[in-house]
């Protein structure tokens, strides 16, 4: 009995080990540019019920290996990347090792019939690169990229157009990897349409020398590229809006698009008096009078009409081309109250002013790449011509600590300019069969400014012993700026991970700017007598010649990169003032030092740069001429000045785990000045007059920082995303004022958190709020400290129900703690507007409503080193506009819906599991 019992259980045994044999399935994913796809899932199911039998993730390489039990009945093998798709393949058995070799995951050679819900990622991170997925931000019908970029958790967009992502600034905006009317990105800031738009990438910024060798960025800036949704690649797109509203305000834009390939043909043009193409919550708390940005100075009319062409020839040669026509009109009416701090006390001044500018400008750039085996040339020149009338009306009165009038000015002034500008950047790239390379770059850049201008002042004082000043003068001022940059090196690999490079750079700066002033000659009727006190001549040669050795580390996780070499000066300064001459040479060699270090391990990178700064001052802070062109400040060089010396290090963290769908980044900056120059600027107590020279000080530092974290999280129809972010900096800024030395150490904290939630296509609800402290502790100061205190709420609503009906909102709340008597502190602003779209949506009509409640204002407040400037300008007021959009659309042979109903399609199709036909 035992034998039989024995023999049954080994015969189970046997069964058993027999039906558990394991099979290896083994392979590496990338994407179409073969870059290996960390984290991707890759899963092995039946294939009759679609249950998993067992599943891993690539790993750094993007490599996987896992093994499962031999199946004699069909499966499927799926692999999922978050953000470039899925492969898919069926097996009818599994019985043997399986080799995948290298699987190019490509939404484009995908079958897009098959309908699987998939969830899509809002945001990934790919080695260096950051990946937005753009239909997974909302934004209002007919919003512009600006739009959609102030959705993205970690921009930030100054009033400048400047944009910072994670600390990091924004060097460059390419659209599919090519420029758009440069590399700036305004224009397509501001024209492209979001609802085009498939990803947006931001990366480290390379140099052109750093793509074509595949080096690693050395840079502390970013790129952004922005990916435009492959269905719109080919065919046409036209789409234009025209707008009126109360106080006869309008708006009329248009942009087309014809792409056939490689050839790209974008018309694009606009012209309004709200200065945006949308409205942005929250504008007047930031001091913009309009509905975009960049708007501070008032009231603006645009229009601007410009022609952007790309085309590659043949495999060798891309070229490309761009025109712009711009004109602009701007008014503003300004109230300035500024406290100015000393030693002894603090005295005010009051400034109102009334300003008119019209400029036309005309731009024209071409772009050339030529590539040939191991060859590559590029070749960007581009002229730049704009002329512009301005006229000012300004009165302004100083009071002393006691309150009582010190002096009191009043001016109008009429002008006009012209400038011309040619640029052009040559990049000679050439490799070697030893994979040695070299690099010739060259920037160019020839300018000449002339402008004219008559200017009528009294300056009133009320102290008798000091005479008062009249001027009725007509101001000549021609300056010109030519710029001559050359680098050559040549990099040689010393192992399979190490280079070395040599090279010299050489640069070669000629300015001049001479300034000459007539008086009227009450006799002539002309302006025929020279003003000595008025007039100079400044002009400055700089040779600055840069040899360098650096080393290049470059292995699968771990760069780094050490530059070592001199700056060895020579500036010649010259001027005239007075019929005698001025001259100051300068001949210095510094340090040139650059490193950096970075290692990238899965989804963490962290990277350390550091770099010396230097530079020589300025002709007219060496020179000992006396600049007297505002009678009130009046400047004067000091020839003993020492160059600007600064240590400059950035410490930068992100990780971003797509399992748990949350990122972290944080990014430190601190600058330390070996040497500053720095304002010494004495105060007559009597007549307020203030008269300043320069001095090096020691000492001077910044500390700043930003981090946040972003988490994404989705239940059935229901999408949510949170941000949390925090910015912060503290410094010391040092100073003279009256002769003796002053110190502001200065406090920012700027604590910001956004929520959103996205219910399926039919509403998106996001509020936000964000904090701002700011602290200004001085030394030897009459005052102590002064400190503000700003907060801004914000709740944005877009709902689209029915599907062709969108009603959106932006409110915000705004408040400014420490504004001066008579500037409201705190103020509401709602925005909201409602979108109908009909006729298969290639018709859009709408009403927007700028400023419902009334409340909107422009004021602000800014703590310098030496004073606080609260300050108003004109803002637009409230009104009401109608608009009707035009959508015509032809891709790929065939008529396509508007935009939005082409976006509400593509967003589907993201969400769709794409398999190979």
């Amino acid at each position: 009995m035992s034998k039989h019992i024995l023999a049954l259980f080994f015969t189970c045994l046997t069964f058993f080990a027999f039906g558990q044999e394991k099979i290896t399935i083994t392979g590496k994913v990338t994407d179409a540019l073969n870059f290996p796809l960390t984290d991707a899932e890759v899963i092995v199911g039946n294939k009759a019920d679609s249950t998993k039998i067992s599943s891993t993730i690539t790993d750094d390489n993007g490599s996987f290996k896992f093994e499962v039990s031999i199946q004699d009945h069909p499966v499927y093998l799926i692999i999922d990347d978050a953000l470039e798709g899925v492969f898919k393949q069926s097996f009818e058995s599994i019985k043997n090792n399986i080799d995948l070799g290298t699987v190019v995951i490509n939404p484009m050679v995908y079958d897009l019939q098959e309908v699987v819900v998939k969830n899509v990622e809002a945001m990934v991170v790919k080695q260096d690169t950051i990946e937005y997925n753009a239909d997974s931000y909302k934004v209002k019908p007919n919003a512009n990229l600006e739009a959609l970029l102030r959705e993205l958790p970690g921009f930030e967009m100054d009033d400048a157009g400047a944009i910072t992502v994670n600390g990091k600034q924004i060097n460059e905006i390419l659209i599919d990897g090519e420029t758009f009317f440069g590399t700036d990105g305004k224009v397509a800031l501001e024209n492209l349409p979001a609802d085009i738009i498939s990803k947006i990438q931001v990366s480290d910024f390379k140099t052109k020398n750093e793509k074509f060798s595949g080096e690693k960025s050395k840079s502390d800036k970013s790129s952004l590229n922005i990916t435009l949704k492959e269905d719109k690649k080919q065919g046409y797109m036209l789409k234009a809006t025209g707008g009126y509203g109360t106080d006869n305000h309008y708006e009329a834009n248009l942009m087309a698009n014809y792409f056939k390939g490689k050839r790209k043909l974008s018309l694009i043009g606009s012209s309004t008096d709200i200065a945006a193409s949308g409205m942005v919550s929250g504008e007047g708390s930031r001091g913009r009078g309009g509905m975009g940005r960049r708007n501070s100075d008032g009231i603006s009319t645009n229009t601007s009409v410009g022609l952007n062409y790309n085309d590659q020839l043949n495999d060798n040669l891309k070229i490309g081309a761009d025109y712009r026509l711009n004109h602009s009109f701007s008014k503003n009416e300004q109230y300035k109250h500024v406290e100015n701090f000393a030693p002894k006390n603090i005295y005010t001044s009051d400034a109102n002013s009334n300003t008119k500018n019209e400029t036309y400008g005309h731009n024209f750039g071409t772009n050339l790449e030529w590539t040939k085996n191991n060859t590559k040339i590029y070749f960007y020149p581009s002229f730049s011509n704009s002329s512009s009338t301005n006229s000012a009306q300004t009165e302004s009165k100083t009071f002393s600590d006691l309150g009582d009038l010190r002096n009191e000015m009043n001016q109008t002034s009429n002008g006009k300019s012209t400038s011309n500008t040619f640029k052009t950047n040559l990049s000679l790239n050439q490799k070697f069969k030893n994979n040695s390379y070299f690099d010739l770059n060259s920037d160019i850049s020839i300018g000449k400014t002339d402008r004219d201008s008559r200017i009528n002042s009294t300056t009133l004082y009320t102290n008798d012993p000091i005479s008062d000043i009249y001027r009725n003068i007509n101001e000549s001022n021609i300056s010109k700026n030519n710029l001559y940059i050359f680098d050559a090196k040549y990099t040689y690999p010393i192992a399979d991970s190490a280079k070395i490079t040599i090279g010299t750079a050489y640069d070669f700066n000629d300015t001049e700017t001479n300034n000459r002033t007539w008086n009227y000659n009450d006799i002539t009727g002309e302006y025929d007598q020279m003003n000595n006190d008025l007039t100079r001549f400044y002009s400055t040669k700089q040779h600055q010649i840069t040899p360098y050795a650096q080393f290049l580390l470059n292995k699968s996780k771990l760069s780094a990169a050490v530059k070592v070499g001199a700056n060895i000066y020579n500036q010649d300064n010259f001027g005239i003032f007075k019929s005698t001459d001025y001259s100051s040479v300068q001949n210095k060699t510094l340090p040139n030092l650059e490193g950096n270090i970075r290692y990238q391990n899965g989804n963490n990178s962290l990277s350390l740069q550091y770099n010396y700064q230097t530079s020589l001052a300025s002709s007219s802070q060496v020179l000992p001429i006396l600049d007297e062109t505002d009678p009130l400040d009046v400047y004067k060089g000091n020839p003993d000045l020492d160059p600007n010396k600064a240590h400059n290090i950035n410490l930068m963290f992100s990780n971003f785990d797509r399992k748990t769908r949350q990122g972290v980044n944080a990014f430190l900056n601190y600058t330390y000045n070996e040497s500053s120059i720095v304002n010494f600027t004495d105060v007559d107590y009597t007549s307020y007059k203030r008269t300043t020279t320069y001095e090096n000080v020691k000492g001077n530092y910044r500390l700043s920082g930003n981090f946040s974290f972003n988490k994404q999280y989705q239940k059935g129809i229901n999408k949510f995303r949170l941000n949390v972010g925090i910015s912060a900096n503290y410094g010391l800024t040092q100073g003279f004022r009256d002769g003796e030395k002053f110190e502001q150490f200065s406090t920012n904290l700027a604590p910001n958190i956004r929520l959103n939630w996205d219910y399926g296509d039919y509403l998106t609800i996001s509020p936000s709020y964000r904090l701002n402290f700011s602290n200004s502790r001085f030394e030897n100061y009459t005052i102590d400290n002064q400190n503000n205190i700003t907060h801004n709420f914000g709740i944005k609503t877009i709902a689209t129900f029915p599907k062709n009906l969108t009603w959106t909102n932006d409110f915000s709340y705004n408040y400014n703690s420490r504004m001066a008597a008579g500037f409201k502190r705190d103020f509401f602003l709602w925005n909201t507007s409602l979108m109908y779209r009909f006729f298969d949506d290639k018709l859009e009509a709408g009403v927007k409503v700028y400023d419902l409640l009334n409340q909107n204002n422009s004021f602000t407040r800014t703590i310098n080193a030496d004073s606080t400037v609260d300050t108003r300008n004109n803002i637009l007021s409230q009104f009401v506009m109608f608009s009707l959009t035009f959508n015509l659309n032809q891709f790929g042979g065939k008529s396509t819906k508007g935009d939005m109903g082409d976006r509400s399609s593509n967003s589907q199709r993201s969400e769709r599991m794409m398999t190979r036909p």
